[in-house]
């Protein structure tokens, strides 16, 4: 396997793993298909998501040499977060929470970190 489809096949099973936490713990959860430009999050956690209705996960499963983009990252998260709620009419952008979940190596799917902005979670000032 090319070095890029392993990174991608990494990915995709995080995502898979991602979803099947939350739907272990009494969510609805799903993965998301890619839309390109459009793209609304790698996996979606239906009502009652933290404070939001809504969360659009971003998930990233970063190899050993890797560097943690938190800042670029969570500017996807809110793009792909925005693409989903335009592509559903909400009009309410409050409903949806962005949020990025990053793999720690070596540990359980409970060890992923949960990363939101202040300014998404309780309003820019």
């Amino acid at each position: 396997m090319t070095t890029r489809k392993s990174h991608k096949a990494r990915g995709a099973t995080y995502e898979t793993d991602i979803k099947d936490y939350f739907r272990g713990l009494g969510y609805d959860a799903e993965r998301l298909a890619r839309r390109g430009s459009k793209d609304e999050g790698d996996v979606v956690v239906r009502a009652n998501f933290i404070n939001a209705s809504i969360g659009i996960l971003e998930c990233k499963a970063p190899g050993a040499g890797n560097a943690i983009d938190l800042s670029g990252w969570t500017k996807e998260a809110q793009t792909e977060a925005a693409n989903y709620s335009e592509a559903r009419a909400l009009s309410n952008s409050a409903l949806v929470l962005p949020a990025v979940v990053i793999k720690a190596r070596g540990k359980s799917i409970a060890d992923s970190y949960l990363v939101l902005r202040l300014g998404d979670v309780f309003g820019d000032k």
